[in-house]
């Protein structure tokens, strides 16, 4: 009897430890990807319009807001969700694994960027089909 209670708890704390070592193993392959980078972050940004005018703005990327990876505030736009952009083939894709390239969404906008370096680039479109291209330098400081 003492040596199946024995032979139960080294099983139990095996199964626990397995799943801690997965979990930090998840982990550690996620921190690679664009949020590790972007998360944290602002950017100054100068926008040109489809319609020709030209802007400028400042992004603030970070985490534990509507999406359940990362967000980005703007001071032109309303808040996005984001996600990392998916790696891999269609029989075998790694969603949120990309180490650059991220997309972002709020009601009928969508923002599609690309990180190198300290720099940022993109475009954003809505659902009429204007659209903006962007160009962001990293800044020191929070936007808001």
């Amino acid at each position: 009897m003492r040596r199946s209670a024995s032979l139960q708890i080294v099983m139990m704390s095996s199964a626990f430890v397995l799943g801690l070592l997965a979990n930090s193993s998840c982990a550690e392959a996620k921190g690679g990807n664009c949020q590790a980078k972007l998360a944290g972050n602002s950017y100054d940004c100068a926008y040109k319009f489809s319609n020709g005018t030209d802007g400028a703005d400042c992004l603030d990327f970070y985490t534990m807001g509507d999406s359940q990876n990362f967000d980005v505030d703007t001071n032109s736009f309303d808040s996005f969700g984001c996600a990392c952009r998916a790696t891999g083939s269609f029989k075998s894709p790694a969603f949120d694994a990309s180490s650059n390239g991220f997309a972002c969404v709020a009601d009928d906008v969508e923002l599609d960027g690309k990180l190198k370096s300290n720099k940022l680039s993109g475009e954003v479109v809505d659902q009429d089909g204007e659209s903006l291209v962007f160009t962001c330098e990293k800044r020191s400081t929070p936007c808001f």
